[in-house]
Formats: structure tokens, sequence, C-alpha cells
């Protein structure tokens, strides 16, 4: 089964139509979120009198709770010790010596209200009339203990906007907390304070709060008595659906090549009549995904957004492959490493997914990548090893040999009329620069001047065996070095790469005149290894000039397959389909190019 195919029908489908799952959260603020109970130290301050045994202390970290930076958690099903908790149904354990994966559970115990911050009185045994002693019977003091809120407090690593908090609690035994306050601080200055009455174990803090950097979350009540506070995740904004009827206008565009000459950035953009009055955050990288009837199409980040009245917003978005075009790479020389290697280096620190054909699990690289962004990195690899890379129908990013089989086909009834036959200027040939790239003894030098504190050095060409003078080099590769310098003249040297070059050709042995030979110079992973593979694949693919161009009912097909479809005046043609540009009504109308 073609890969495309296998992933989409894990979709489970139902009959909603259109959707737009609007991700209105702050980029990024849950990875750099650090949750965490505070025992706070004792300082001296107005009011506070010395007596006996008050010392000074500094305020402590009692616990982390790094499961709160995740997407996946639910409760583990853990037995505690309370009254009407865990049920005899076969979903609860015992709770592990080593437990994780459960989130926040708090130290304290809500009372027989509910309640917080309350006295727990305990009675003293004392001697007294009618007492008499007996095993494990021994005197002690009455106790009185107070049970204070739990409080969760959370700083980040640097500065967020949000349009409040979602709050999951225990889902499993419906416990919630049902009272609550949120304070909101920047550079430990409040500047929001709100308090909230959640009725559900999943719940909303609307509060539009921009650039804080410390969020304390105090529990005043369970929705049970004797309870600790269970909170399994918290996002910091809200998720949105749209469904048709508020979607007033929608254009979506997804794009292949089928021998990754190019990679399409895919795009979407609509206008939405919303139906709430929460205001949108509208914030770069924000993740919008499409269905239709529960299938994905394609999962898309925000570019730009406008509210164009009290209801309308506006959004573009682009796809994962936008993302990466803006995003560094630091490229190299390649002597050999491994595809699944280098691919995993380049989807390093994105937050969304990738999928690797195992097709390429030992498929080795040569030659050569400049400093360049991820998505140009990934144009290189793909047109040396065959692959084409995909955003379609996946939360991510696919990357798949193209297809040689027919998986599928349009049937007459699924082709509108007005179809059309494109035919591009008939290349001839190709002629394919190879590339091989060594170690010389030639030295440059590649940086010079004074420098205080550290810097970072691209390189317009690879260099090996970097040295250094007036300062110290911290990392580096081929293509660039942080340098580190304290005031003085800096002087940064390399030794040069040889860069040698050949040609390949291959030519239509029936065609002497009008010649039209399609030029391949920069492709810097060809190397003699590959080259007469590509080349092939080239050639086989610029022979066949011709597009089908026509509105058809999409319906099971996918991008990057191999499909038959009826021209109804010049025979059945075969090809890729490799673009897509959609409309929805109750089935998806698009129009396609199938490249022959």
């Amino acid at each position: 089964m073609f890969l495309k195919q296998s992933i989409i029908s894990d979709a489970v489908l139902n009959n909603e139509g259109l959707k737009i799952v609007y991700d209105d959260v702050a980029p990024y603020a849950k990875e750099n979120s650090n949750p965490q109970v505070v025992e706070p130290g004792l300082k001296p301050r107005v009011g506070l009198h010395p007596q006996k045994g008050l010392f000074p202390k500094a305020t402590t970290i009692r616990k982390e709770f790094p499961d709160l930076k995740r997407d996946d958690l639910v409760y583990p099903g853990y037995a505690l010790c309370l009254p009407g908790f865990a049920l005899l149904n076969g979903e609860y354990v015992n709770f592990p010596d080593g437990p994780a994966d459960y989130g926040f559970i708090s130290d304290e115990v809500s009372d027989s209200n509910g309640d917080f911050k309350y006295s727990s009185h305990q009675e003293g045994l004392k001697p007294r009339e009618g007492l008499h002693p007996q095993m494990f019977l021994f005197p002690r003091s009455t106790n009185e203990t107070y049970v204070d809120a739990p409080v969760l407090t959370i700083t980040f690593n640097q500065k967020f906007t949000s349009v409040g908090l979602l709050l999951t609690f225990n889902t499993m035994s419906g416990d919630y907390a049902n009272h609550i306050n949120v304070k909101w601080y920047a550079d430990n200055d409040l500047i929001s304070n709100m308090d909230y009455e959640p009725n559900g174990t999943e719940y909303f803090c609307s509060n539009y709060v921009m650039y804080y950097d410390k969020i304390i979350i105090t529990f005043l009540s369970t929705s049970k008595p004797y309870r600790p506070v269970f909170l399994t995740r918290i996002d910091y904004g809200i998720y949105r659906e749209f469904l048709s009827d508020e979607v007033k206008e929608i254009s979506c565009l997804q794009e292949i090549n089928a021998i990754s000459e190019n990679i399409s950035i895919n795009t979407m953009n609509f206008t939405v009549r919303t139906k709430s009055n929460i205001a949108f955050d509208l914030q770069k990288k924000q993740k919008l995904s499409l269905y239709f009837n529960g299938g994905l199409i394609g999962n898309f980040y925000l570019k730009n957004g406008a509210r164009k009245s009290k209801t309308d917003y506006y959004m573009d978005a682009h796809d994962a492959l936008g993302i990466l075009d803006g995003n560094e790479y630091h490229g190299g020389i390649y002597t050999g490493q491994l595809v699944p290697d280098v691919i995993a280096d380049i989807f390093s620190d994105e937050d969304f997914n990738y999928m690797l054909s195992d097709a390429f699990d030992n498929v080795q690289l040569h030659g050569y990548i400049p400093y360049t962004t991820k998505r140009n990195a990934l144009v290189q690899i793909a047109f040396a090893i065959g692959a084409v890379v995909d955003t379609s129908n996946y939360d991510g990013v696919v990357i798949y040999p193209k297809q040689g089989e027919k998986t599928g086909e349009f049937t007459d009834g699924e082709v509108f009329s007005g179809l059309t036959l494109e035919h591009s200027d008939v290349v001839t040939g190709v002629r394919l620069t190879v590339h091989d790239y060594r170690q010389s003894e030639e030295t440059a030098e590649i940086y010079k001047g004074n420098l205080s504190g550290t810097a970072q050095v691209i390189f317009k060409e690879a260099y090996h065996d970097l040295s250094i003078t007036g300062g110290s080099i911290n990392t580096s590769g081929d293509n660039y070095a942080y340098i580190t310098g304290s005031g003085d003249e800096v002087i940064l040297t390399g030794k040069k790469y040889n860069h040698y070059t050949s040609t390949v050709i291959k030519e239509n042995p029936n065609i002497t005149y009008n010649k039209n030979i399609k030029e391949v110079p920069d492709a810097t992973l060809v190397y003699d290894g590959n080259a007469a593979e590509i080349l092939e694949r080239v050639y086989e693919y610029y022979q066949h000039a011709e597009n089908v161009v026509c509105d058809v009912l999409l319906a099971d097909k996918v991008i990057g397959q191999v499909v038959d479809i009826n021209t109804d005046y010049d025979g059945v043609k075969t090809g890729t389909i490799e673009s897509v540009s959609y409309s929805f009504a109750g089935s998806i109308k698009a129009e396609v190019t199938i490249h022959e």
C-alpha cells in the first residue's frame, strides 16, 4: 500500500464536514515552562518580629512537575486512600514506589466541605478515669495542624502572551478544583489577578494577558470532600473549533514535486465568523488543523492574522515547510552519513513530527550542504535520494520514495467538465553537475577583528582544521564557528576544501534540432556514486511534458499517488497527483494537477 494511503486509513471518519481546529495558545510556552511547588523563604519584613527559633531562610523549590509540559498525559489510575475515590472496577492500580506520569497531585487534602485553609485537630491521650493501660497505648499530646491551600508556581524562560489558561484535572475520577485564584506576573510585578470557579474536569480560565513570565495558581477548594488537587495538563490558551457554518471563505493549496527539484510551501487562508466572545490572540506559528469528515487534510501555522470586525477574523497560514524555511541549518561536508541521522538533525528542536520511509534507512550522503535554511537542506537531500517531501494528510512532514505503481483512478463520475491538458516546453536532455569535495592544505583567513564576547561566524564556503589566535572556538562545523574574544584582535583561520566538478548528460537521440537542455548545476549532494541514477530519474520526469488539470471529487485520493484519469478526448492518462486546490461542500471538490 502507498505510504500516504496507510496514514489516512488510520483516521476516524464522521460526517461533520469541514472543520478547522485552531490552537489559540502561546507558541512554545509549554516547552519553556517550569511548573513547581515553591517553599517560601523567610526574610525580615514589616510586621515580623524576632523570636526564638525564627531564622532567615531562602525560598526553595520543593518539587518540580515536568509532566505538565506534556500534551498526552491522563491520570494513570493510581489508587489513593481517600473516601470513595478508588473504585473496585479494575481500572485503579496500587500507587507504585516510583510513581511517574501523573502530573500534579497536591500534598494537601481538602476538608469535609472540600475546602482548604483549615485547622486539623487531633485529640491527644492522657491518663484519665476509666482508661486502663494496654499494649501500644501511650500518652500523646493534642496536635493542631493547619492545612494551607495548594499553590502551583509556573515560571517561564521568556515572556508570553495568551488569552487564558486551559486546565485539565482528573478526567478518570471526575475530581477537579472548583475554586481557584490565578495571578500573572511580569518581572515579579503582579499584572493580573483573577478568581475562577471551574465546573468540570476541563476548564478555561479566560483572561487575555500580555508578556507574563510567571503564573501562580492557588487552589482554594475541590469538587468533592477529602481530595487533593489533581492537575494533569495546562495549556496556555484555548483550542477552538470552526465548522462550515463559521468559515466564510477558505483557500487551501497543497503541492509536491515528484523529483523534489523544489519543495513547495503549502498554504491555507480563510475568514471565520466566530460564535465565541473570547478574542483571538493571533500569534505567529499557532497551529491550524484542517479536517473534512474527520480526515486530516493538513496542519498549518499562522503567518498573519487580522480582526475584520467584532466577529470576523482573517487568517493566513503555511505548513511545516514554511516554518522550516525560516529556521537555519548548519549543513556541512558529508562523507557517508546515513540519511535518517541527517534528517533527525534537521528536525531536532522542531515541535512537529516527521515520518521517513524505511526505504532510506541505509542510504548514505556524499557532498555538501551550505549554511542554509532547513527547507533548502531538505531539497538537497530529497533530490539526491529520490524522495518526495509532503505535508498533506499528516501531522508534520512525510518523506517517501516517488510512487511507481498506479494505486487509484478517477472515475468518469468524479471528473468535472473542462479537463485541460497543459504542455510545457519539451526538455530534450538533462545535464547534471557532479560534485567532489576534498580537503586541501590551503589556509585562508575567515574572520579578523576585535571581539569582546561571543560571535557566530558563518562561512561562505566549507573549511576544516580551524584554528584561532586571540580568542577561543566554542563550537564549530564545516560552515560555522562560535568564537569568543576578550576585546583583543581575534583571527580565525581554516583549511579549504577543493571543489571539483564534472558533468553527465543524457539527451533524446531522436532530436537533433531545437534542443532544450535542462541544467542541474547546484545539487551539491550529487556525486559519482549516485549521478547516473539521478540523471535517469530527472530525464524520465522531463520526458513527460504533459499535465492534466481538472476539477474532481477527490474522494480517497491523495497527493503523491499515481492514478489514472480519462481525458475523454485523448485517452487515459496516468500520472502523479502533484497539486490539489481544495473547495468544500458536501464532499471535497478540488482542482488537481496530475503530472503524467
